[in-house]
């Protein structure tokens, strides 16, 4: 029985033994990418990022491709305009000198027939003869000689008549060979014309089917955002706005700075201005003062009445019209026509009445105010009081150039409204509305008028 307990014993305890100690599996090994892998990752990240970078940096250059595609073809139809405004011109002189031709012509016909009129006289008047035959007359020599005189006299005004016969001749071939050159001039601005409206059409279509390519290349391109960026198309799209329109603020901040700096300098030369005038108006007070003081010191010393004083004016008017000959109300009239233009559409070479590019928006603005401007901003330049910038008054043209040192490059103009701002028709796709000055190039040029 011991025995048997003792192997019980054991095997109870053998058994107890082996349901402590439960089996253990075999660990499994980390999962550790290779030094490949890694650097494959990497590289995919960089260059999903490059991609990204790449496509923004698309999207931010078709924007401003379209603006500079926007402009060219303002800048092309602006020439087309600077083209016919020459062709105007020449037409102009070449009717000049078809008027004066044709008169210096009618001028040398008459003279023709005068000294026509004089070889005929002197024909019907007889040979030698003839001339002897009031001899044999009942007056005699004394006819003779009446009759000598008079044909003196008829080959002196035959001789004077043939002398301005020949001066007009001179003159006629002069005139019509002005009037020649007139007419090729105008044949030449005529080229010049349908060239350059070829060119401002060429610029409009190249413009027009940016915006549809450059579109579609938008829509594309933001959707491979969407894809890298892992959002939808409608996310992607609204960061891309968001984007641009942060841009578009922080540039309108820029101008708008800078368009309170010009206002600032406006409104410190108005006060100098009106200082100044106030001063120079005290100065004359006291010297008319000192003059009325020393005209009673006199008249209280004669004993005769006293004579009526006279007023001497002051020499300043009734003060500042506001421009080179037209007044404040004029420059109203401009701008209130500008404004009413609002929202139309830019058309090259459009004067109204309901479409317009920027030098027919100021021609037609100052013509409601009674001034006559060429549709060609060049032309409007050379025509208007030069101003500085900081002499600027609202109705004042502000005009862009190729080269801010000469005005012969001016391709862009628009009206000053006050405030650093401006009303003007800037190109195809944008509407007349109204900016800064300073919303894209500062401007080179300004003009009253």
């Amino acid at each position: 029985m011991r025995t048997i307990s003792g192997v019980l014993a054991v095997s109870l305890v053998g058994t107890m033994g082996l349901i402590a100690v439960p089996a253990q599996a075999d660990p499994k090994p980390p999962v550790i990418p290779s030094q490949s892998t890694v650097d494959a990752a990497k590289k995919a990240a960089a260059t999903k990022a490059a991609q990204v970078s790449a496509i923004e940096q698309q999207l931010a250059s078709a924007g401003a491709r379209l603006e500079q595609l926007g402009v060219q073809a303002a800048k092309a139809g602006e020439v087309y305009n600077g083209a016919m405004y020459r062709l105007q011109q020449a037409q102009a002189e070449a009717k000049a000198a078809g008027d004066r031709a044709d008169r210096a012509e009618k001028t040398l016909a008459a003279q023709r027939q005068q000294i026509g009129r004089f070889a005929a006289a002197s024909y019907q008047g007889g040979g030698d003869l003839a001339k002897l035959g009031p001899l044999f007359t009942a007056d005699g020599a004394q006819e003779l000689l009446d009759s000598a005189g008079a044909a003196r006299s008829v080959s002196q005004a035959m001789q004077g008549s043939y002398l301005r016969y020949t001066a007009s001749q001179v003159v006629t071939n002069a005139f019509k060979l002005q009037k020649d050159q007139a007419v090729t001039k105008v044949q030449a601005a005529t080229d010049e014309a349908a060239k350059a409206k070829e060119a401002a059409e060429a610029a409009e279509a190249e413009q027009r089917s940016a915006v549809a390519s450059i579109g579609v290349q938008r829509r594309q391109q933001i959707a491979q955002l969407a894809v890298l960026r892992h959002t939808s198309v409608q996310v992607a799209t609204q960061r891309q706005r968001g984007l641009e329109e942060l841009a578009r603020q922080r540039a309108a901040a820029l101008a708008a700075k800078k368009a309170e700096e010009l206002r600032r300098r406006i409104a410190a030369r108005e006060a100098a201005e009106a200082r100044a005038a106030r001063e120079e108006a005290a100065r004359e007070a006291r010297q008319e003062a000192a003059r009325r003081a020393r005209e009673e010191r006199n008249n209280d010393k004669q004993e005769h009445k006293k004579r009526p004083k006279k007023h001497k004016p002051g020499k300043h008017g009734g003060g500042n019209d506001g421009g080179s000959g037209h007044n404040s109300r004029g420059a109203r009239a401009a701008i209130d026509f500008a404004l009413a233009q609002l929202g139309e559409p830019y058309i090259w070479a459009a004067a109204g009445p309901s479409s317009w590019d920027c030098s027919g928006l100021t021609m037609g603005a100052w013509k409601k105010a009674g001034v006559q401007l060429p549709h060609y901003s060049v032309a409007q330049y050379e025509q208007i009081k030069h101003i500085s910038e900081d002499d600027l008054r609202p109705g004042d043209l502000i005009f862009w150039a190729e080269d801010s040192d000469d005005p012969g490059t001016i391709f862009h103009v628009a009206m000053y409204l006050g405030g650093g701002r401006m009303i003007h028709a800037p190109r195809p796709g944008r509407p007349v509305t109204t900016d800064s000055i300073y919303y894209w190039e500062a401007p080179d040029f300004f003009g009253r008028p």
